[in-house]
């Protein structure tokens, strides 16, 4: 087991952070070493994919797992295709199209990997990526063991599921592949630009979605090469209406949706628009231009000035309108 000290933590926020311990894992047998090692000496450890959806610290006391896993197997008799958690997660979608799989285009151009997908429960465009899911394959660093969950044993919830803040470590998802063979263009956003650009259904195929789906990504989100940025920094409120106070906006200028059991899924985007201007300012993070659910830093940020400005942000949403914003990437201590 070669141990790296001192190790940079790559992340799109570009924060410069640094971890005691790093450690790249090839085999899935060196999980049981690494698991006593971590056990033994009671060392803290966070397991890092392509540090996409991340606010790591300066220094990180403890170990970095880098999971190398890349094998794509596919097995038409079972209908199931295999992914290693380090395959990027467009990288999949491409290969899906190619083999005529459905259901994963509205997924198109999320940052990041497979193992990384299922944590967050990524969602985009109507798409969420448990609706895709059959099984996951995982080492439970605590027990020492491996272990294989079904989709229901995953607990997903919207940006949720029960691979957040626990010991296990995602080898592989077992994705279905006879997911209904339909186009899932309902979304505003989708509708829009189709016909912004004179885009007639006809001419829809997996492809032509993808590539819709990656013009309107391009346009609203900033790419993490060129500005950084961890996707949306904070998740839509799930609220019950009666809460929502609008004694300064009315319900008429929020966006939102039905959910069911007396709650409603607020837009976040709109709120932060609606009181951007009372946020103060913040030397090196801003609310990105094109979407207000977006923080971007000019890579000098700390991770105590971006959760500075985010509470900032928070305090006047949760002032304004009684609702209380959550933070959507992985916050490390």
């Amino acid at each position: 087991m070669l141990l790296k000290e001192n190790h940079k933590i790559s992340n799109s926020l570009k924060i410069d952070s640094t971890a005691r311990f790093y450690i790249e894992v090839i085999k899935q047998d060196e999980l049981i070493d690494l698991s006593k090692f971590i056990n033994k000496n009671e060392i803290k450890y966070l397991v890092l994919g392509e540090g996409t959806n991340l606010v790591p610290p300066d220094f990180f006391d403890g170990i970095v797992i880098k999971p190398n896993f890349n094998d794509v197997l596919y097995d038409s008799n079972n209908k199931i295709i295999n992914v290693g958690a380090s395959v990027n997660w467009h990288k999949l979608v491409n290969i899906c199209i190619e083999k005529n799989i459905y259901g994963f285009e509205n997924l198109s151009l999320i940052p990041g990997t497979v193992g990384a997908a299922p944590i967050q429960n990524i969602g985009a465009y109507g798409q969420e990526v448990s609706n895709l899911i059959d099984k996951i394959n995982c080492f439970d660093i605590e027990k020492g063991e491996f272990i294989s969950l079904n989709n229901s044993s995953c607990k997903f919830k919207y940006r949720n599921s029960i691979f957040k803040n626990n010991s296990l470590l995602i080898i592989s998802v077992d994705f279905k592949t006879d997911c209904k063979k339909e186009f899932n263009i309902e979304y505003n956003s989708i509708i829009n630009h189709m016909d912004k650009i004179g885009f007639k259904k006809t001419n829809l195929s997996l492809e032509t979605l993808s590539n819709l789906i990656c013009d309107i990504r391009n346009k609203t989100l900033p790419d993490p090469n060129i500005i950084p940025n961890a996707g949306s920094f904070f998740k839509n409120a799930e609220v019950k209406i009666s809460e929502i106070d609008d004694s300064e906006f009315s319900l008429d200028e929020l966006i939102i949706w039905d959910i069911g059991n007396n709650k409603v899924k607020v837009g976040s985007a709109r709120l932060i628009e609606l009181v951007k201007d009372r946020i103060p300012k913040s030397k090196n993070v801003e609310i990105y231009k094109n979407h207000a659910l977006v923080l971007v830093t000019n890579a000098y940020a700390t991770q105590a000035e971006i959760l500075d400005y985010a509470n900032a942000i928070i305090k006047i949403v949760k002032k304004v309108f009684n609702i209380e914003l959550q933070i959507e990437p992985t916050l490390v201590e």
